[in-house]
């Protein structure tokens, strides 16, 4: 661990280091403190998935507000997603655990009233979708100086997800509206996986403002596997002419694109429900929401008949949140095996 760079960090953040048993800063976290400490440019952090990202850009922005508490909300965190936003929340509450520094999610399955809560005294760090934004910048126009007045920092996560996207044009809209009751420019932080051409990233995330962009791009830690199966459905007089063809009892055996094409779909379930009992934590995406429910509903009924227990999950935005925070939630717990089937939710 670079002690220099870990000496800048906040005493409790360096406690928090400790307890978690960290060995070292990541490179990425150790240049991205660096740039976010003694800089006042917009940064770009592009890494791998699972390489620290978060904390690259938090340790030393937590520093900044602790050293320095705003007096409005001093970090605005823009996320794509809402379970982005929920598995990044429980992640920061324990880094901010011994501070006087709040955070608060804010999207459409937050309770009003600790949202309600939050707003008599806005301050500390505030996690958002870019609607949950619009709805809060036109609501609350009259608002928005006691709000953002003192912002210091704006946090944009999987900023790959935004560019060139109407989305990411909103979000850029925003920063631009509140740009108007600050008074100077506000350093926007960029969280990204490698990117192809970060240059086109920076630009983006620059925008319109007049401050510079530093690219911080690290590769090699944090490195995931990653296997792809894919399978080609017949249509209905295909699969029609194939009912009588005896199945494959091989638990071992791997289906390839023909095969799936000439057995249908009964076929894949039944191999699909095979590999989601080999592999611990399984993703299924679908492009359309009856199509995840097909999928849980097909493999639910395969372990109902094999006398196995029920692994699955289902996420989209038409089911209640408690039934997608379940979802989240079995998908984190290290010692149990759990399957989404879910949309791009």
């Amino acid at each position: 661990m670079s002690e220099d760079t870990f000496y800048k960090l906040a005493p409790f953040i360096q406690e928090y280091i400790y307890r978690q048993k960290w060995e070292r800063l990541r490179e990425v976290q150790t240049r991205a403190i660096d740039a976010i400490i003694g800089g006042t440019s917009h940064v770009l952090i592009c890494s791998a998935t699972a390489s620290g990202k978060t904390e690259a850009a938090l340790l030393p922005i937590i520093t900044l507000l602790d050293y320095d508490p705003p007096t409005t909300i001093g970090a605005l965190y823009i996320g794509p997603l809402k379970a982005l936003i929920n598995d990044q929340f429980s992640r920061i509450t324990g880094l901010l655990e011994d501070s006087d520094i709040p955070v608060q999610s804010w999207h459409g399955d937050v309770a009003q009233s600790k949202k309600q809560r939050f707003l008599k005294r806005a301050r500390g760090i505030l996690q958002i979708t870019p609607e949950s934004l619009e709805a809060m910048l036109m609501n609350r126009n009259h608002e928005l100086g006691r709000l953002f007045g003192d912002l210091r920092f704006v946090i944009i996560d999987e900023v790959h997800a935004f560019i060139d996207s109407d989305r990411g044009r909103q979000v850029l809209c925003q920063l631009e509206r509140l740009s108007r009751v600050q008074v100077v420019s506000v350093p926007r932080i960029g969280l990204s996986a490698t990117l192809g051409e970060p240059e086109q990233a920076a630009a983006w995330l620059r925008g319109k403002s007049d401050l510079s962009a530093t690219r911080i791009q690290v590769s090699g830690e944090g490195d995931i596997e990653l296997a792809l199966e894919y399978f080609l459905f017949p249509d209905d007089s295909e699969e029609a002419s194939v009912a009588g063809v005896a199945l494959d009892n091989d638990d071992d055996a791997l289906l390839d694109p023909v095969e799936a094409s000439i057995v249908g779909r009964d076929h894949f379930f039944r191999h699909l429900h095979k590999m989601t009992r080999r592999v611990p934590k399984t993703l299924i995406f679908a492009n359309r929401r009856v199509a995840t429910e097909c999928i849980g509903l097909n493999l639910r009924q395969i372990s109902e008949r094999t006398g196995l227990p029920d692994i699955y999950h289902v996420h989209h935005g038409s089911i209640s949140a408690p039934y997608r925070e379940a979802a989240e939630e079995a998908m984190k717990e290290k010692d149990r095996p759990a399957c989404v089937a879910a949309t791009v939710t």
